[in-house]
């Protein structure tokens, strides 16, 4: 009778569930009711969820590209002193079917002096009030002057006020890619639910978590792009 008390407390009181994929554990800390106590979330290595999920092959591609982008969009419009560069691949809509345009398309950008560029829309001039539109949707902090056909450019003394405005704007473009990550990420999500058929619900409960797990990092990747590129807009010397 001892004997069989003692296996009987060895006996464990659940046996534990095995997946066929891999899977490693990481430990976070979560608030209850009680306090804060240790969840255990298991962690899909990419080949695992690529296999479980054909929307995470896709998806790490497009916040891929979204990282790239934001990291080009800081180089040409972001900067303490403005270049032609960003004016040229500035994204213009034009009508009838609010297509979008690069500014070099439909002109040349020419710089008269080290403070102001021109931009000359004779052969386009039914699009400036649309190229305008743009310019002063482009955080470049530039307030452009029109002249007849002619549009001026000046660009802003890079003073505290400058700075600070650069910043915003660096946030505001941050918030855009972080948005459309977010989106990418529902799209997904919506995938996965619609599995509900095929897969058991256990499984679907870890593939979206461990989406929104690398939704989490790649957010995390953006704020440190952010953060970096605001102190170097802060505090730099030039």
């Amino acid at each position: 009778m001892f004997s069989s008390l003692i296996l009987r407390r060895l006996t464990p009181l659940s046996q534990p569930k095995f997946y066929l994929f891999s899977t490693s554990t990481i430990l976070e800390k979560a608030k209850n009711a009680g306090g804060q106590t240790k969840v255990a979330k298991r962690v899909l290595s990419d080949a695992d969820l690529t296999s479980s999920s054909g929307d995470w092959s896709a998806l790490k591609t497009q916040y891929d590209k979204l990282l790239v982008e934001l990291s080009e969009l800081y180089s040409k419009q972001i900067q303490l002193r403005t270049s032609s560069l960003a004016f040229e691949e500035l994204s213009v809509t034009l009508p009838p079917n609010k297509k979008s345009h690069q500014l070099k398309e439909l002109t040349q950008i020419v710089q008269k002096s080290p403070q102001m560029f021109m931009i000359d829309m004779t052969r386009h001039a039914q699009y400036i009030p649309n190229v305008l539109e743009a310019i002063q949707k482009s955080g470049l902090n530039v307030n452009p002057q029109q002249d007849g056909t002619t549009l001026y450019l000046p660009t802003p003394k890079v003073t505290r006020e400058h700075r600070e405005e650069l910043a915003k704007n660096a946030k505001k473009l941050a918030d855009q890619i972080i948005a459309k990550m977010r989106e990418a990420y529902s799209k997904a999500h919506r995938n996965v639910k619609k599995q509900e058929k095929t897969l058991s619900q256990d499984l679907i409960a870890d593939l979206d978590k461990n989406l929104k797990l690398r939704l989490d990092g790649y957010i995390a990747q953006v704020e440190k792009i952010r953060a970096e590129k605001q102190k170097e807009l802060l505090n730099s010397t030039f």
